[in-house]
């Protein structure tokens, strides 16, 4: 920036340095107005870098840095603040995922007293992922659930009747299964001979008959 500068008396209009003849003659300094200049801290400049700004003189801090000061974890790369004055890169390792091994085994039996129930169980499978970055599509941290339905059947009253009714193997009660008595089951009320549920009946029959000649009923 230009100024007007007097001397002896001798006004000169915007003059933008002046030399001045130094003490021991051979050079001259020169005083520069830097009253313009935006420069406010060193932050602007690299380290070692010297400037004047509005009379001040300020010393560089940014530092220069290459690719040995970036660091990577991961997928993740960090590059330090300062100057690259190149490229600089940072190689990521890469990781891999490999399958889950063959599942087997998916079903449990649970014994209680004379009763056996067979369930099925939840397998979860999560595939070994090796250190490092893991490029998109490849599985990884995944789990895979395998579930099997259990039958199951809710309290109920069973009556006997003409046939034979059953409960499917591998049912799993949830509630109690109640098979109807009968006081009335009893040997004498079954006719003789004949067996129900394991009560072999007594009743008999009276027995009937008439003489041919006389017509007398005959009651046994």
């Amino acid at each position: 920036m230009a100024q007007n500068v007097v001397i002896n008396g001798v006004t000169y209009q915007n003059v933008p340095s002046v030399e001045i003849p130094t003490s021991g003659g051979g050079d001259n300094a020169v005083f520069v107005d830097t009253s313009d200049a935006t420069l406010a801290s060193g932050g602007s400049m690299l380290s070692g870098v010297t400037a004047y700004s509005d009379g001040t003189k300020y010393t560089g801090t940014i530092v220069s840095k290459s690719s040995s000061d970036l660091t990577a974890s991961g997928a993740t790369v960090t590059v330090p603040a300062g100057y690259y004055s190149s490229q600089a890169s940072k190689a990521v390792a890469s990781g891999s995922a490999t399958a889950p091994t063959s599942i087997s085994g998916t079903s449990a039996s649970l014994t209680t007293g004379s009763n056996t129930i067979t369930l099925t169980k939840s397998v979860s499978v999560t595939p070994v992922v090796s250190a490092g970055y893991v490029s998109s599509g490849t599985a990884a941290n995944s789990s895979v659930s395998l579930t099997a339905t259990v039958t199951t059947k809710a309290a109920a009253t069973i009556t006997p009747g003409t046939s034979s009714q059953t409960i499917a193997a591998g049912t799993y009660l949830t509630g109690a299964q109640t098979i109807a008595g009968d006081a009335d089951l009893v040997a004498s009320n079954i006719k003789s001979g004949v067996e129900i549920f394991g009560v072999t009946g007594t009743l008999t029959s009276a027995s009937v008959s008439q003489d041919a000649t006389t017509k007398v009923l005959t009651i046994a």
